[in-house]
Parts: C-alpha cells; structure tokens; sequence
C-alpha cells in the first residue's frame, strides 16, 4: 500500500494517537494527512517555508512541526488555524509535545527548549545539553563538508522524546549519551537526571507505552545529512530497559 502526493523526499511520520489517521512531513514544505484504514488522502497543511524535518501530534487534532526554516507550527486541524513559535539563533531539528499545552524541541546550537501554547518564546532554555566528550567513545569523528565541523554535528540535539502521561523526556545527539530529563511542572524547567552510554549519532528516540523502555535509532551519521561520522557507531536500534521508581 503506496500513498502518493508528497513532491519531495517524506522526512517524517506519525500516527494521532487511538486513531487511524497518519500525518506525514516532506522536503516539499507541506505536512500531509491520510486515513490509513481507508487508504485515503484527506487534507494538506501548509505553513513551514522550509523543509519539514519533524512532526509529533497526541491525540487531539493537532500536529507539532518544526523545519528548516527555524520556527515550530501547532497546526490546529479541527480549527484550520496553527500557531508559530519561531527560534531567533538555530535551526530547530526536533520537537515533541509532552502534554497538549507543552512541548519541547532540540537545535542544532545544542539547546534544549521548553514551550508553553501561551507564549511565542522558550519558557526555559537547556544551553549546550549535549556538550561533546574528548573521544566520543573512541570513535573517529569526522567533517565530512557543508561548512559543519563533525564536532558541532556531534554535539547538536537530533531527537528528543517524552514519557506519555509522566514528567520523563530525553534526548539524543552524537556526543555518546542519551540524556534523561525531568519535565517541571508550571513550567518551572528541565532538570537533567541520568546519562545513558550510547555510541553514534542518536536520531530518533521513542518510549514504550509501559515506560520501560526506551527506544533509540542510531547511526554513524546524522539521519539528514552526512556532515558528521563515527566509525565506532552501529546503524540500527537501540533498546535501554529503564527502572521506574
């Protein structure tokens, strides 16, 4: 089963939430929607002016996106309106919500943001959350061009990922760990609480339903780019059991 209409390469899916209903974001600009059930196409959305390189929707009618273009979209469906929460210093390369009134985000400056839908700017900001160990695990770390150094591509959020229904999230880079954080109420900010030892570049992360889980993509090189390589890295998935207290 194909469903065609992007115009560009598909860059990211998700599913929303107890639904049938996939929403997929491309390099063409356009995040579109689809009823896997049905095998239909049902709507486009339209706002980013760059690539699309993550999206994330619970389960409410509503999509979190962040692009190339440096700004996150909350596309309200239901409501044909979105709202634009836009980064003034970095390319914002990952989001994910972590209730319907908060999300959090990674950039390519290393920071980790934490957003409310009441205001347009980060309610608190994780300066330099991946800061890059001497030897990344031993691996050899190399620039492969595009005016990136490896070390920055090392270092940079690629992923992050939250804990359904609890104050756990995490985030990934190339810097030899999986960071674990803790998500303050009332928007009081995020607090690191353990470091998981995983070598290569860490491009996307999900946590089991159960919570105790987590699930990491891994490669040698960043999943969009090749800017960044790690010859002691494995492609393939990553599983890390976690204890829940």
């Amino acid at each position: 089963m194909a469903f065609p209409g992007h115009k560009g390469p598909v860059s990211c899916l998700t599913f929303r939430q107890g639904s049938s209903e996939l929403f997929s974001g491309s390099f063409d600009r356009s995040i579109k929607i689809w009823n896997v059930e049905d095998r239909a196409y049902m709507n486009t959305l339209f706002g980013h002016q760059s690539e699309v390189l993550t999206i994330d929707c619970l389960w409410q009618e509503r999509v979190l996106a962040v692009a190339r273009d440096r700004s996150m979209q909350l596309f309200k469906v239901h409501d044909e309106s979105r709202l634009i929460f836009r980064s003034s210093t970095s390319s914002l390369e990952c989001c994910c919500f972590i209730d319907n009134s908060e999300f959090i985000s990674g950039s390519d400056d290393g920071n980790i943001a934490l957003w409310g839908v009441q205001k347009k700017k980060p309610v608190y900001i994780v300066k330099n959350a991946h800061a890059l160990s001497t030897d990344v695990n031993s691996g050899e770390l190399k620039d492969n061009g595009r005016n990136y150094s490896g070390h920055i591509a090392a270092s940079w959020v690629s992923s992050v990922g939250a804990c359904r229904g609890s104050d756990l999230a995490a985030s990934g880079a190339g810097n030899g760990s999986v960071h674990l954080w803790t998500i303050e109420g009332a928007g009081k900010g995020i607090q690191p609480l353990h470091d998981l030892p995983l070598i290569g570049f860490v491009n996307s992360l999900a946590f089991a339903k159960s919570g105790k889980f987590l699930v990491a993509g891994v490669g040698q090189e960043p999943r969009l780019g090749r800017w960044g390589h790690n010859s002691a890295a494995r492609n393939g998935v990553a599983i890390q059991r976690l204890k829940l207290l």
